[in-house]
């Protein structure tokens, strides 16, 4: 899979061009939850501080209309084919210190990650993360 990643900082700009993520092991998922809705989540961090989350959903289903009616007892893999919402990504900022030098000078810190601004192309709350349990909230 590839995919172009632009995201605008003031005047920074942090291009990921392209990347590539091996699949996940099918060996290490129980069947049950191979196929069905799951997110696809990438976070960008600077000095331990995430300031970015980018979100996709991911539909996993089999590529036959007959195993979606009617799915067999054992997930055949092979036949699973991801789709991507990649038309619709909930980009979620921080507000983030890039320049923690200057906080020894006096400088107010920026605001905490509550304070979060998202764009959300489809209108729901946020993904949560490690960093940001309640999705920004």
């Amino acid at each position: 899979m590839s995919a172009y990643l632009l995201i605008k900082i003031t005047l920074n700009y942090f291009l990921l061009d392209p990347w590539q993520a091996d699949p996940p092991d099918p060996s290490k998922t129980r069947d049950e939850d191979i196929i069905g809705v799951t997110v696809l989540l990438l976070t960008c961090s600077y000095l331990g501080q995430e300031f970015v989350r980018v979100g996709y959903y991911v539909n996993n289903d089999y590529d036959d209309e007959h195993l979606r009616e009617e799915p067999p007892p054992r997930v055949l893999i092979d036949r699973v084919q991801r789709n991507i919402l990649a038309d619709k990504p909930m980009v979620t900022k921080f507000p983030i210190n890039f320049h923690p030098e200057n906080n020894e000078h006096g400088e107010e810190p920026p605001p905490l990650a509550e304070h979060a601004t998202e764009n959300n192309e489809i209108g729901e709350k946020p993904l949560p993360s490690p960093d940001h349990p309640s999705g920004g909230q």
